[in-house]
């Protein structure tokens, strides 16, 4: 880790003080810029895309403020890990302390006056580097967790659907087998019945040929009165040719069924083969797919609950004390990016209404940004009106809360949504 390049971004209301610290902490960071136009900080922010951001104001309260409007404004702040160190004085340390503690910074440096400790910042970022260097390791390790639950799962199905294939596929061999066995009988009946129909001898119009003559002549019509000129008669069909002719049509197209039906049967077979092997081939993969889950699974599922109400933080935490999770809390948008960026939980609890932010507006920018998009987020709301939820939804929202809370609801929802870890 190469602290050096740690890029440094003072933010300031006084731009000599500004300069200073970007003169002080040239020679250890050659990466440090400064800016000093609060019509700028969001957009230098965007530019410089530091790791570590120093605040440097006359007030406290402003420094608080500017960090505010600053996670509200830029587009990275929201989004890309960075610490943040709030210089102050000595009459603010306390201060600065209860604003580190709520997490609107990272640290604090008593910097005003310079007396006892000038190396202070400087050991200050180097923390700060390595910290950030440990949280982007942190946040790898935590998506490769989530990564491995859904691979897990997609293991799970994929074995699964082999399986259902493969009985599929033997039932239908077991199909056509037995398509085969009844075309093979029913071609035997017509092998008998041509038989039948031959050894008595049917003529086209189905009188037998062999009756007495007296019957056949009582069966004949009268001859005319007047016989006509003689006319040269056909050729008369051999004995039987009607029930040949009748038998031949349905022998012929039943020879071809069997056919396509024994053609089928051999194609099964390799089918069934192919599927087989292709199990023995995923098998090692969907044992390591397992072994993943199962270690992911050691791991409690990270839930970050972003509400401003923390009464309903400690009644969710008493709700999901036996579910198998681990919660996060933040209080306010700013908060929930803080945290965002520390790790990077399995699943947000985002309350509609926050006090620096609109919780709906907070799960857009979650969306639209590819490192956090795929994360889940359930919607906490004291309302159900119709125009809520429906923003809610399109904003990229999975699903909805209303509160009071209630505990078997809130199981449901989040085991849905965490693979069925749930316990409780």
């Amino acid at each position: 880790m190469n602290t050096r390049q740690t890029r440094i971004l003072v933010l300031s209301d006084m731009p000599v003080e500004a300069r200073q610290i970007v003169s002080l902490l040239a020679d250890d960071f050659p990466q440090v810029s400064c800016s000093s136009d609060e019509g700028h900080f969001a957009a230098d922010f965007d530019a410089q895309r530091p790791e570590v951001l120093l605040l440097a104001f006359r007030h406290i309260e402003h420094a608080e403020r500017h960090a505010l409007v600053l996670y509200r404004h830029s587009r990275r702040a929201r989004s890309e890990r960075h610490h943040s160190i709030v210089l102050c004085d000595k009459d603010n340390l306390r201060q600065a302390f209860e604003l580190c503690r709520k997490e609107c910074f990272d640290d604090y440096v008593l910097y005003w006056p310079l007396v006892y400790d000038s190396s202070r910042l400087h050991m200050s970022i180097l923390l700060a580097a390595r910290m950030l260097a440990l949280g982007r390791e942190r946040v790898a390790a935590s998506e490769m967790l989530a990564h491995a639950r859904v691979l897990g799962s997609l293991g799970e199905m994929l074995d699964a659907g082999l399986g259902a294939g493969k009985e599929h596929i033997d039932a239908l061999g077991d199909s056509l087998q037995a398509a085969r066995a009844a075309g093979d009988a029913l071609a035997t009946g017509l092998e008998f019945a041509s038989e039948f129909a031959t050894e008595f001898e049917l003529d086209l119009d189905g009188v037998p040929s062999g009756l007495a003559p007296a019957a056949a002549d009582s069966l004949a019509p009268s001859p005319p009165a007047a016989p006509p000129a003689p006319v040269e008669p056909a050729p008369p069909l051999p004995p039987s040719a009607g029930a040949a002719a009748a038998a031949l049509l349905p022998a012929a197209l039943f020879a071809k069924l069997r056919a396509h039906v024994g053609e089928a049967s051999e194609r099964a077979i390799p089918l069934s083969e192919w599927v087989d092997g292709l199990r023995r081939e995923v098998s090692p993969q969907l044992d390591a797919a397992r072994k993943l889950q199962g270690l992911a699974a050691q791991r409690p599922a990270c839930v970050l609950v972003v509400d401003d109400d923390r009464f309903q933080c400690k009644l969710l935490e008493r709700l999901l004390a036996d579910f198998d999770c681990r919660l996060q809390f933040a209080h306010s948008g700013a908060e929930a990016f803080a945290a965002l960026a520390r790790e990077r939980p399995e699943l947000i609890l985002m309350d509609v209404q926050l006090p620096d932010a609109d919780g709906v507006a907070i799960t857009r920018q979650l969306k639209a940004n590819p490192a956090l998009a795929g994360i889940p987020v359930i919607m906490i709301t004291g309302h159900s009106e119709r125009n809520i939820l429906q923003a809610s939804l399109a904003a990229g929202a999975v699903d909805f809360v209303v509160k009071p809370f209630e505990r078997e609801r809130m199981h449901a929802k989040l085991a849905k949504f965490l693979h069925g870890r749930g316990r409780g």
